[in-house]
């Protein structure tokens, strides 16, 4: 994560009674990204990380203090974090994932982030974000989708889905059928985070 942008205002949506800031994450966003994740519902946190997790505080802390990171959060005033998206680098590539709170879920939130954590990921020089979306979660996948990413592999209960940086900075037009619902062979699954 980059400290000098730290606080970088990224976009903003206005949800009618709710104001939503997007701006990249500090190190000081720590305490509220524990809250953040730990108000998430077991189902949420689920669909995100494919288990259930009940303490976040190393995960977070790994999160923002790793320098090939970039980290985008959705804030309403009076409410603090309502969504987060990351993207964390391996070589040129980097693995992304977005959650939002479930009240908030459905309102475009999770498109601003995208739209941010793209951004970021180009100026950090990221090559391709992929990520992994359960089957079910069909939200995730139109989302992906809607960005220009296609399926790189499907594993039954799990799709990896990948994009080349460049191509998500606009959104695409592609929506064609989610592939769980094609009957797609069955094959081992990897446990890693969903776009």
């Amino acid at each position: 994560m980059r400290r000098d942008r730290c606080g970088r205002l990224l976009g903003s949506l206005d949800l009618g009674e709710v104001k939503v800031v997007v701006r990249e994450a500090c190190e000081d966003d720590e305490d509220a990204l524990v809250r953040f994740y730990e108000g998430l519902s077991s189902e949420t946190v689920y669909t995100r990380f494919f288990t259930i997790i009940r303490y976040f505080q190393p995960y977070v802390e790994r999160l923002l203090r790793k320098s090939r990171s970039v980290v985008v959060v959705a804030e309403a005033p009076g409410r603090g974090i309502i969504g987060v998206a990351e993207a964390v680098a391996d070589d040129g590539d980097a693995e992304g994932g977005i959650a939002v709170l479930e009240e908030f879920q459905g309102r475009g939130v999770g498109r601003a982030l995208a739209t941010a954590l793209l951004r970021l990921a180009a100026e950090a020089g990221f090559k391709r974000l992929y990520g992994y979306v359960m089957a079910g979660n069909y939200r995730a996948y139109r989302l992906a989708r809607r960005f220009g990413a296609r399926v790189a592999a499907n594993y039954g209960d799990m799709i990896l889905m990948e994009i080349p940086v460049a191509a998500g900075t606009g959104e695409g037009s592609d929506t064609r059928s989610h592939p769980a619902r094609r009957g797609a062979a069955q094959s081992p699954g990897d446990t890693r985070a969903s776009v």
